[in-house]
């Protein structure tokens, strides 16, 4: 980050449309917030989904602004507004070349997909520090700088805070970064600026439909990473129609998939039990023998994808896949909790019918082992996409014996208005339904209802520690509800 530097290298100029400021004039930062503006900061008015930067022109120009960038030409007569194409781009570009472009100095890897990228993220961090490199990560569960573990707000934080965290990783001398890059962050261009060395794909499944409106729209703000990021080289899922739609690139790309064979990275005979998951894994450069620590076909699937990703780096296969041995899951992904002569009980973040699926189907074939019952808690948050609740219903009675909804994050909307969603999909059969608002009495009466031979699976929020009821947050950890029953 500089102290200063001229307007005109902070703004491409094909997106600075007009402006009465001069070339050489100087600013001293850049902020879409109107709350951080000083004297010579350039103010971004962005259009929020709660407020409108043009709403806190007048305010910030008060205050000192060096100048107020915009799209609307609400204020295109002010000696102080440069008008731009697109408020969003210009901001992130100005991010990037305010920290100096930070992201061209460490192999930044970014992922994206409905699931696994969590996963997907934390066993890159693991195989690179394994092999001694220094690792940044930037996700859902938190963000790591070098050594140092920040709290995150978001998947993929705004603008200026990737590229403020990417300035701290090079200061720190990080070598492998490893990015979660959500949907919306790519529609909103948060990203822009960024310098990948590679894009990683899982999967594409129905989730955030509230926010991008049918699966194609969804699709293409994913696929912005591969058109318009320009990552050094791809690697990319191949078992779904959205996977195989990103194969033409014009930069190298690798393919994984245990289902189809022409993959590049090809997973076969699978074993999964309450122990780990095991394949082999035909490579360009050989087999490959994946043992792991943590449960799940689909999650065996996430580490072919880090084998891919790794080998694309120019790291040798048979020391990823040592590594991989050694890896753990990301916290609240199928993170098993334990009590001597209780049920095999796991939280899992599955909040999609695609995860929630892949999940139960584990959970059930697994079961075999001890030849007890699959309970499922689930719930599904408020103001968030509602057709999904009664597919996740059916999933949920069609792969478990007992399944008991409950909330998730309600926030704004009635917990019980979302449980009648949820009741459209079930299917009474032969799984046994229950009903419960309150999500520890529900956890609670799943325990209660398990025996010591029994897999209970508490699926939706996973690592979060934390409930949305309205617009209020209270603490909640399913995990520590858990203890706190088994008194652990």
């Amino acid at each position: 980050m500089l102290n200063a530097m001229p307007w005109t290298d902070i703004l491409p100029s094909e997106l600075a449309l007009a402006s009465k400021l001069k070339t050489s004039a100087k600013i001293t930062g850049v902020t879409c917030d109107s709350r951080s503006v000083g004297a010579g900061v350039l103010f971004f008015a962005i259009p929020g989904t709660q407020n409108d930067g043009h709403d806190f022109v007048e305010e910030v120009l008060s205050k000192g602004a060096f100048a107020v960038v915009e799209r609307e030409a609400c204020y295109e007569a002010h000696p102080n507004v440069i008008r731009v194409s697109s408020c969003r781009k210009a901001f992130s570009l100005a991010c990037a070349a305010w920290f100096g472009h930070p992201s061209a100095h460490f192999q930044l890897v970014g992922v994206t997909g409905t699931n696994g990228k969590t996963t997907t993220a934390h066993l890159c961090e693991q195989v690179w520090e394994a092999l001694g490199f220094k690792t940044g990560r930037l996700g859902t569960v938190n963000y790591k700088v070098g050594d140092q573990i920040l709290e995150s707000a978001l998947t993929t934080p705004d603008a200026y805070t990737v590229q403020s965290l990417f300035s701290q990783m090079r200061a720190s001398g990080v070598c492998f970064s490893v990015m979660e890059v959500s949907s919306i962050a790519l529609d909103q261009d948060r990203v822009l600026g960024s310098r990948f060395a590679a894009a990683l794909y899982t999967n594409l499944t129905q989730d955030h439909l509230d926010y991008h409106g049918d699966v194609e729209s969804y699709f293409a703000a994913k696929e912005k990473l591969f058109r318009e990021m320009s990552p050094g080289f791809a690697v990319i899922c191949t078992e779904d129609e959205f996977g195989r739609r990103l194969q033409s690139q014009p930069y190298p790309v690798y393919t994984f998939s245990r289902l189809d064979r022409n993959a590049d990275f090809y997973a076969q005979d699978l074993r999964c039990d309450l122990a780990g998951s095991r394949a082999r894994v035909r490579t360009p450069s050989g087999f490959v023998d994946l043992r792991l620590h943590i449960l799940g076909g689909h999650n065996v699937i996430n580490a072919v994808g880090v084998l891919a990703l790794c080998h694309g780096l120019g790291l040798e296969a048979e020391a990823v896949a040592h590594a991989l041995s050694n890896a753990k899951g990301a916290p609240g992904r199928l993170e098993a909790v334990r009590a001597k002569g209780r049920a095999h009980v796991f939280v899992d973040y599955a909040h999609t019918p695609d995860a929630l699926l892949n999940v139960l189907r584990l959970l059930h074939d697994v079961r075999g082992q001890s030849g007890g019952k699959v309970f499922c808690v689930f719930g599904c948050g408020g103001d968030r996409d509602k057709g999904k609740r009664p597919l996740m219903a059916r999933v949920a009675c069609e792969w478990s014996d007992v399944c008991i909804a409950t909330s998730d994050n309600p926030r704004t909307e009635d917990p019980d208005a979302i449980l009648d969603d949820i009741e459209k999909g079930i299917s009474r059969g032969t799984t046994q339904y229950k009903r419960e608002v309150d999500r520890r009495k529900a956890i609670g009466l799943a325990l209660s209802m398990a025996g010591p031979r029994d897999i209970v699976l508490i699926a939706g929020k996973g690592h979060e520690n934390y409930q949305i009821l309205g617009t209020t947050k209270i603490h909640f950890d399913d995990v520590e509800v858990v203890r706190d029953y088994y008194q652990i």
